[in-house]
């Protein structure tokens, strides 16, 4: 049993003494990152962040136009000197159509949030291709 933990224990110290060995080169990983690859993931930053500004602004218009018909409306139902049906009536036609004309703007609302989805998917597939472009 001696000999045997002797003879353990000089495998181990030619092992830790020996040189290391260069790595095969199928096994190394990629350094470098294409240009074109670097060029797409600044580009989709670039577009996601001009479509998030469209939805925002595109959000606000929605706001503003139905908080201008709801202040024309009550303008409409306090400044009118009647009944309460006749004010309700006159405040109702303001509220309707410019309200309705607000609406407009949640088409634009919708195809940009499907815009921010389509680019998200897309940033995401350069960053896998980039973490994982040894694979390749």
């Amino acid at each position: 049993m001696v000999q045997s933990a002797d003879h353990a224990n000089g495998v181990k110290t030619q092992v830790l003494q020996r040189a290391p060995q260069k790595a095969p080169s199928f096994a190394k990983p990629k350094t470098d990152v294409p240009q074109e690859l670097k060029e797409e993931l600044a580009k989709l930053i670039v577009l996601l962040a001009r479509e998030r500004i469209f939805l925002y602004i595109h959000c606000g218009i929605f706001l503003s136009a139905n908080l201008f018909g709801f202040y024309i409306a009550m303008r409409a139902y306090n400044g009118y000197i009647g009944d309460e049906m006749t004010k309700l009536l006159m405040s109702l036609t303001p509220l309707l159509f410019i309200n309705a004309i607000a609406l407009a703007c949640l088409a634009p609302i919708k195809g940009t949030k499907r815009e921010i989805a389509r680019l998200k998917e897309k940033l995401t597939y350069v960053k896998f291709q980039i973490e994982y472009r040894n694979v390749f």
